[in-house]
C-alpha cells in the first residue's frame, strides 16, 4: 500500500483570495528596484566640485555597474555600462565633468553582438575574435544615463571611443582635467610596445597627443598644476601631464595599507588614500607639489571593527568604515567614501561628511550581490544576513524595513573565516540564525549547497564579530575526503588536530543543512543522507558532534538534493526526483521534482527505507528549448503550517500546506519593488518564521537588485 498521495492544485479563487492576505517589503538596500537600487560593490569613485559622484564595480548583477549620486540619491544610471552581457565589461574608472559621465569599458563579439553599423556608419560590435576586444572610453549623459554619442563613436549608441583593440592590453586609469581626458593603457613586452598616457579632448573625443610610461600603467588622477597622478604597485607618481616628463613628487604606500585608488584634493593640495588594510580609514597626504607628507587621515582607526566605549566590534556608526575602496571631496569641504566590505561577501557604502565637524551628511548601501536573511527567534527585530545584523521596523509596509547594526566577518581576527577568504573561499549565500542551549550561533552555506560553516558569538571579547567553530565541505571521490572540523579550544582557527574527515561517496552533494537543534544534514543523491549528531555545547560554548551516520532515503524518492529537518516535530522534508517525476537530463541547478515527507524520521530511522506520509510534486520541467525550466523550483524551507517553495525566476514563491500538500498560495513581488525581482539563485535562498500572532515572515533571495526580499503572510 503506497503511504503518499499526489498533489492537487486549488482553485484560482482560492488562490485570489488567500494572496490579499500578504505585502511585501525588503531589506538590505535603499533602493527597492532596477533603477533606485545601490550595486553590490564600489570599487572606485569620482566626486564632482558639486558634489555629484559617480561610483564603479567590474560588475554589478543589475546593471548598475556605474552610478551617480548626488545627496544620497541614485539620479541616472549609464545604460549598459557593464555586466557582461553583449559582451561589454566595466574596467575600474570613471569619470565626470559637468555634462557627461566616462567610462572605462571592454567591448567583444562574442556575446549576442551583430555585424550592423551605427549612425556613424561604424561597427556596433568588433567581430567575434579571440584576439580583437574593444578597450574603450564609454560616454554617457550625466543627467539621464543615456549614451553619449559623438562622430568617430563606434559601438550600438555611437558613444564608445576605442583607445586600442588587441585582446592582451587593457586601460588601467582614466583621469581628466578641463576638456582633456588621460587614459593609462598597458603594452605589448613581446612587441616591445611600453605602456602608455593617451589624451582625448572630451568635446569632440579626439585623440590629441600621448606618451609611453617609464614602469606600469595604473590608476590615474590629474591635478590642476599640470601633474598627473599614477598608481604603480606599492607607490603613486606624479609627471608632467602634457609630456609624461617624471616629476619629484612621489609617495611609498606604508605596507600595512591595501589601496585600490586614490584622489587629489585640488582644493586643499592634499591627496587621499583609501586604505583597505586593518586600518579601515582614508589616509590624507600635504604638502603634495613639494614634498608629499602624510599628515593625518579621516575615519576611525579599525573602522567598524574597532572596539571604542562607544562601539562594540563590529558595530556600524558613523566614520567607521567597512572597506574604503574610493575617496574624494567636493568644493564645499565635503569629503565622500566609497567602501566595498572587506569581508568576501562585500556589500557597498557611499558616505558623505563636512570634513571639518565630522558630521555624516548622509549614506547609502546595498548588500552583497546575493544572500537570503534568518530571524533571530531570540530577538525578532534582529535578522541576520551572512555577514550582517539588521534591526527591523515591521511597521514598514512597501520599503526598506531594516538598519544595519553590525558586520560579523572580521577578517584582520579570524583569517580563517569562511566568509573572509577571497581566494579559495565559497561564495557565502546562505544562513540560519539558531539558538542552541541557550547560546547563539550562526550558520553560513554557499552558492550550491556545498559547504557549511558554524560561528559563535561572545560579546565581552569580539563584540558582534562571530567566531568560526565549525566548516564541512565537499570531497572528491579517491583524492580527497569530506572534512570536518570543530573548533576544540575556541581559537577559531583551523588547527589541524581538529579535522574529522570521512570518506566521501558523492561529491556532487547540493544540501549542507542546520536544524534547529544544531545538527548537520547533507544528502547524497541517491547514496542517502549524512547526519551529524549535535550532542551538546561544551564548557568552551562550541558544540560538539558524533561522527557521522548514514542514513537511508526515504520512500517515494530515488535522490535527495535539498533537505529540511524539523527537529521538534521529527519530520524530515527531502527533495529530489521520484519514478514519477524524472529527470530527463542534467538539470542540475533545481531542487527536483518531488518533495517527500517522513513523519517520525529519527525514530524510524532503523528501517530499511523510511515510510513517506507525503508527497508533493513541485514545478519542474528539463532543460529544453522551451523554456519552460524557467519555472522550476529552486529552494524550500518548511515552518508552522506551511512549506514554501521558491521558484527559481522572478520572485514566485508556492505556499503547500505541511500536512495535506495541498497548494495554499502563490506569493510575488508587488508594486512597491515594481513587480520585480531576479533569480532564486542559490539553494537555500528563502527562510520563514511565524509570529505569536500567527503571521508569517518569510525571507527570500533578490539578487538582480542587490537585497532581500520580506514577505509579511496572515493566514
Amino acid at each position: 500500500m503506497k503511504l503518499f498521495r499526489n498533489i492537487t492544485i486549488l482553485s484560482i479563487l482560492t488562490l485570489s483570495v488567500q494572496a490579499q492576505e500578504y505585502n511585501v517589503s525588503w531589506i538590505a538596500n535603499d533602493g527597492g528596484w532596477e533603477e533606485t537600487h545601490v550595486p553590490h560593490d564600489m570599487l572606485n569613485m569620482y566626486v564632482h566640485p558639486d558634489g555629484t559622484v559617480a561610483t564603479i564595480c567590474n560588475w554589478d548583477e543589475g546593471g548598475t555597474n556605474v552610478g551617480v549620486f548626488k545627496d544620497g540619491k541614485l539620479i541616472s544610471r549609464p545604460e549598459g555600462s557593464g555586466t557582461g552581457g553583449w559582451g561589454r565589461f566595466s574596467c575600474l574608472s570613471v569619470v565626470l565633468d559637468d555634462n557627461y559621465v566616462y567610462q572605462l569599458l571592454t567591448q567583444h563579439g562574442c556575446d549576442g553582438g551583430n555585424n550592423r553599423l551605427n549612425e556613424n556608419n561604424l561597427p556596433q560590435f568588433p567581430p567575434c575574435d579571440e584576439t580583437i576586444e574593444w578597450k574603450t572610453v564609454r560616454r554617457y549623459h550625466r543627467s539621464s544615463g543615456q549614451g553619449a554619442p559623438f562622430a568617430g563613436g563606434y559601438g550600438y549608441r555611437g558613444d564608445m571611443l576605442i583607445v586600442c583593440k588587441e585582446k592582451p592590453r587593457t586601460l588601467k586609469g582614466l583621469a581628466i582635467n578641463g576638456n582633456r581626458l588621460y587614459v593609462a593603457v598597458t603594452g605589448i613586452k613581446e612587441k616591445n610596445q611600453p605602456d602608455s598616457i593617451k589624451i582625448y579632448n572630451t568635446e569632440n573625443m579626439n585623440f590629441v597627443g600621448g606618451y609611453p610610461l617609464d614602469g606600469a600603467a595604473g590608476v590615474l588622477y590629474a591635478d590642476n598644476h599640470g601633474g598627473l597622478w599614477m598608481m604603480q604597485k606599492e607607490k603613486i607618481i606624479r609627471m608632467n601631464a602634457t609630456d609624461g616628463k617624471l616629476l619629484p613628487q612621489e609617495i611609498i604606500i606604508p605596507q600595512n595599507v591595501k589601496a585600490l585608488s586614490f584622489s587629489i584634493d585640488i582644493y586643499k593640495n592634499r591627496l587621499l588614500l583609501p586604505n583597505r588594510g586593518k586600518d579601515l580609514n582614508v589616509l590624507i597626504y600635504d604638502n603634495i607639489y613639494k614634498k608629499p607628507k602624510l599628515s593625518g587621515s579621516f575615519g576611525q582607526k579599525g573602522g567598524v571593527f574597532s572596539a571604542t566605549k562607544k562601539y562594540k566590534k563590529g558595530e556600524v556608526g558613523e566614520s567607521r568604515f567597512t572597506g574604503p575602496a574610493g575617496a574624494g571631496v567636493d568644493s564645499k569641504g565635503n569629503i565622500y567614501v566609497c567602501n566595498t566590505a572587506v569581508s568576501g561577501g562585500r556589500g557597498a557604502e557611499l558616505e558623505a561628511y563636512n570634513e571639518r565637524t565630522k558630521k555624516r551628511l548622509w549614506k547609502t548601501e546595498g548588500l552583497i550581490f546575493t544572500a537570503t536573511a534568518d530571524i533571530d527567534r531570540q530577538n525578532l527585530q534582529h535578522m541576520y544576513t551572512p555577514e550582517k545584523i539588521h534591526k527591523i521596523d515591521y511597521n514598514i509596509v512597501g520599503g526598506r524595513m531594516d538598519k544595519v547594526v553590525a558586520y560579523t566577518a572580521d577578517p584582520f581576527t579570524f583569517p580563517d573565516d569562511e566568509r573572509v577568504l577571497t581566494e579559495g573561499g565559497a561564495f557565502i549565500t546562505s544562513c540560519w540564525k539558531r539558538t542552541i542551549e541557550g547560546h547563539s550561533f550562526l550558520f553560513v552555506s554557499d552558492m550550491y549547497g556545498g559547504m557549511i560553516a558554524g560561528y559563535r558569538f561572545d560579546e565581552k571579547k569580539h563584540g558582534y564579530v562571530a567566531i568560526p567553530f565549525l566548516f564541512a565541505n565537499n570531497g572528491d571521490p579517491g583524492k580527497r575526503k569530506l572534512r570536518f572540523w570543530t573548533d576544540n579550544d575556541g581559537n577559531g582557527k583551523r588547527d589541524e588536530n581538529e579535522w574529522h574527515n570521512i570518506d566521501e561517496i558523492n561529491p556532487f552533494s547540493m544540501s549542507f543543512f542546520v536544524d534547529a537543534n544544531g545538527n548537520i544534514w547533507r544528502g547524497t543523491r541517491e547514496q542517502g543522507i549524512f547526519f551529524w549528531n549535535m550532542k551538546g555545547v561544551n564548557k568552551e560554548g562550541i558544540p560538539q558532534y558524533d561522527a557521522a551516520k548514514l542514513l537511508p532515503l526515504p520512500q517515494g524518492c530515488n535522490g535527495v538534493k535539498r533537505v529540511w529537518y524539523d527537529a521538534e516535530n521529527d519530520e524530515m522534508f527531502v527533495c529530489g526526483f521520484s519514478e514519477e517525476r524524472p529527470d530527463k537530463g542534467d538539470t542540475w541547478w533545481c531542487m527536483g521534482s518531488t518533495i517527500v515527507k517522513c513523519s517520525n524520521y529519527l525514530k524510524n530511522v532503523c528501517e530499511e527505507r523510511t515510510p513517506a506520509n507525503m508527497r508533493i510534486f513541485i514545478p519542474f520541467h528539463y532543460e529544453d528549448s522551451s523554456t519552460k525550466h524557467h519555472t522550476n523550483a529552486k529552494a524550500f524551507c518548511v515552518e508552522g503550517d506551511f512549506i514554501f517553495v521558491a521558484l527559481a525566476r522572478e520572485g514566485i514563491i508556492h505556499v503547500y500546506d505541511r500536512n495535506s500538500g495541498e497548494k495554499y498560495c502563490e506569493l510575488r513581488p508587488d508594486a512597491s519593488v515594481h513587480n520585480q525581482s531576479g533569480w532564486s539563485d542559490f539553494n537555500y535562498c528563502i527562510n520563514a518564521h511565524r509570529t505569536s500572532d500567527g503571521t508569517y515572515i518569510i525571507m527570500n533571495e533578490e539578487n538582480a537588485f542587490a537585497k532581500v526580499l520580506v514577505y509579511k503572510m496572515k493566514k
